[in-house]
């Protein structure tokens, strides 16, 4: 695993709009903005609109609805409840082809019941915001621009161009509303 100072010293990141900070083991990243993933109204009750869709080629994503701040006690930010929310990250990632990386919630969301694994950010990944899923399990207020997560690098063997669906993040901007 990669220390912080090797995460700098590569360029890893793209901190131009961090609120973030270096961690002992990686970066802490911060929240931008939440989307609420799916429209079900009930337990495995589909109400009409778009579901998502893992194909052999391609995914398609449910809907997406952005969330809204308020203000709680004078911290803006956002009120959750329950479900499967879409976290996009004020800070940005560009892995080279013999790096991969993995986020991970803080240990303030896990005691709060809300959970983030992120898939692998696979080596040639680039982005400016980088983004994952939370899972919600009991309401939880999250102030905008709060460090929930952190992400670490590992070491790989140099792999093939990167060229995916979701490079630069052009699959999240063709779904919102």
């Amino acid at each position: 695993m990669l220390n912080v100072q090797q995460i700098l010293e590569e360029g890893l990141l793209k901190l131009e709009n961090a609120k973030g900070k270096p961690a002992q083991v990686g970066f802490d990243i911060t929240l931008k903005a939440v989307n609420k993933i799916g429209n079900r109204v009930a337990f495995n009750v589909y109400s009409g609109g778009p579901i998502g869709k893992v194909l052999r080629d391609k995914t398609q994503l449910t809907t997406y609805t952005p969330i809204d701040t308020m203000n709680l006690e004078g911290n803006e930010g956002w009120m959750l409840h329950p479900g499967t929310y879409d976290l996009v990250f004020n800070e940005g990632c560009k892995i080279p082809n013999n790096r991969v990386a993995f986020i991970k919630q803080r240990s303030s969301l896990w005691r709060n019941g809300a959970l983030i694994n992120s898939p692998v950010f696979d080596p040639g990944f680039e982005t400016d915001n980088m983004g994952t899923t939370m899972l919600v399990t009991e309401p939880i207020f999250i102030e905008k621009d709060a460090r929930v997560a952190q992400i670490y690098f590992h070491e790989c063997d140099p792999a093939e161009e990167y060229n995916g669906q979701w490079q630069g993040d052009k699959q999240r901007e063709n779904q919102q509303p």
